[in-house]
């Protein structure tokens, strides 16, 4: 199979979050014709297996995309589309690279996970991990470009946060209390309580004041407002010691204002930080330089990875790679350059080999 056009295909194949089925029937369909044992769980997540016996090595990234169409195209030696750097490249360069074990003189197992609403619900990757799936290495398909191991990532909580006060009209608007207004007093005391200012972002915990909304008309004194914050924190860090802070501000606040707060925690992720030494960092390390010839860097990111969930769920050594700027992510200029897309697959291969013929755990 010609990789450049299996790449185009999915990438013609529009797969928004929570629309997922059209790409999950060609993944399942093409990953049979390739040997591959394919099923698909409850969540929609496409499951494939191929080879046998130990290590079981697994390879999962996100089939679904953000919201907005970007024309596919080659131009210059790239390709363009939604979903172009994340993750269709690191699905699709994962899958192709495990369709060749079986033409390797090695023992061992590749498992691939396609995850669903990974943009969204976090349904897919919830499910994948009750599902009783055995590995001992796992590498999560994101953007880091192809001569970069992330090793690290923050955690985070976010919070749907709703106040309520007592509204009225505005020509008495002294006799009120203004929800918007003390939802925004709010939300500089949550700052100024989690927020800190390390020697560089990736350690500093980062509140972000996403979303607010309130009010019903513009001459009424707003009774209810509901805002978003995302915080995200360094590994070192405990999501447990951030909700306490915040439970403690929250009640400090309806004390002092005789507000009604209300809260949910719509997602709680820890923070991960993979070993350097570890098997699997050494050998995907051999495989960059053995086709890039090159040493790998190593990075942290900012942001917040499946590959947390997975290494703290699993208990095993995972990282973070896959071909793509992942400063192209969500943008309207998403695209990746051919040779890196082609690489990648020859990296992934190399990994296999190196992981299936060499040292164990």
């Amino acid at each position: 199979m010609d990789p450049i056009e299996y790449f185009l295909e999915m990438l013609e194949i529009p797969s928004v979050s929570g629309s997922e089925r059209r790409l999950s029937v060609f993944l399942m369909e093409s990953m049979k014709s390739m040997g591959y044992e394919v099923e698909q769980d409850e969540a929609g997540n496409v499951l494939g297996r191929i080879g046998e016996g130990k290590p079981i090595l697994l390879f999962s990234s996100h089939i679904d995309t953000v919201p907005g169409e970007i024309p596919v195209r080659e131009e210059n030696g790239k390709i363009y589309g939604r979903g172009a750097v994340d993750a269709k490249a690191s699905v699709a360069s994962m899958i192709l690279a495990g369709a060749s074990l079986p033409e390797m003189d090695v023992e061992g197992t590749l498992i691939f996970a396609g995850i669903v609403e990974e943009e969204s619900s976090l349904r897919g990757i919830q499910t994948l991990l009750e599902g009783g799936l055995e590995a001992d290495y796992a590498i999560f398909g994101e953007p880091t470009r192809t001569d970069r191991i992330c090793l690290a990532s923050k955690g985070r909580l976010l919070f749907k946060i709703n106040l309520k006060t007592k509204g009225g009209h505005v020509a008495c608007s002294w006799i009120y209390k203004n929800s918007i207004e003390l939802a925004y007093q709010l939300w500089e005391r949550f700052r100024e309580k989690i927020e800190t200012h390390e020697k560089t972002p990736f350690f500093s915990t980062i509140p972000n004041l996403t979303q607010i909304n309130g009010g019903a008309a513009p001459n009424v004194v707003p009774s209810d407002c509901q805002l978003f914050i995302d915080v995200r924190f360094p590994p070192m860090i405990k999501s447990t010691k951030l909700l306490g802070m915040v439970e403690k501000t929250f009640n400090e606040f309806r004390e002092m204002n005789g507000v009604q707060i209300s809260y949910e925690v719509l997602s709680q992720i820890e923070g991960f930080r993979a070993k350097k030494d570890s098997t699997l960092v050494r050998k995907l390390a051999e495989a960059i330089k053995s086709v890039k010839n090159t040493e790998p860097h190593y990075i942290r990111k900012t942001g917040t990875c499946f590959m947390n969930l997975i290494g703290r769920w699993f208990n095993i050594p995972t990282v973070s790679y896959g071909p793509g700027d992942p400063a192209l992510e969500h943008t309207s200029d998403e695209h990746i350059d051919k040779k890196e897309f082609l690489e990648s697959i020859d990296i992934f291969k190399k990994t296999m080999e190196n992981i299936f013929s060499g040292e164990t755990l």
